[in-house]
């Protein structure tokens, strides 16, 4: 009596152990997802170090953007049409300036001749009654 059971446990054991046991496709098949697992892990992780870095040069970019910075120019990051607008006043500037500094010459030097001739007259004035 006691072989039969000694001889079921043998038996069970015997087709637990065929049921575990991989044929070569098996093995094939179970080291491919393996293989495929650890492809996408190291996916998943370099994407996530991507996504990191891109994070913080975003950050970079928009620490850079919003910080004032102080020019010699006024308008020095402003769009390129209003950059093409300061440029036209600082030409019609440079142009009014000039004609400006034309004008205010050409009056000083009509009132050097003006002094002349007024010290002229009076020294004519005064050579009259002398």
């Amino acid at each position: 009596m006691l072989c039969a059971p000694l001889t079921r446990s043998i038996v069970f054991a015997e087709s637990a152990l065929e049921a575990i046991a991989f044929d070569r496709g098996t093995l094939w098949l179970v080291a491919g997802f393996l293989m495929l697992g650890w492809v996408m892990a190291r996916m998943t992780i370099t994407r996530r170090r991507k996504g990191i870095q891109q994070r913080s040069e975003n950050r970079e970019v928009h620490r850079r953007l919003e910080t004032k910075s102080n020019t010699a120019l006024p308008l020095s990051d402003a769009p390129v049409e209003t950059q093409r607008w300061q440029v036209a006043m600082f030409d019609l500037q440079r142009e009014l300036t000039g004609e400006l500094d034309t004008r205010v010459a050409i009056v000083q030097n009509l009132l050097r001749q003006v002094d002349q001739r007024i010290a002229v007259l009076q020294e004519l004035e005064k050579r009259q009654r002398g």
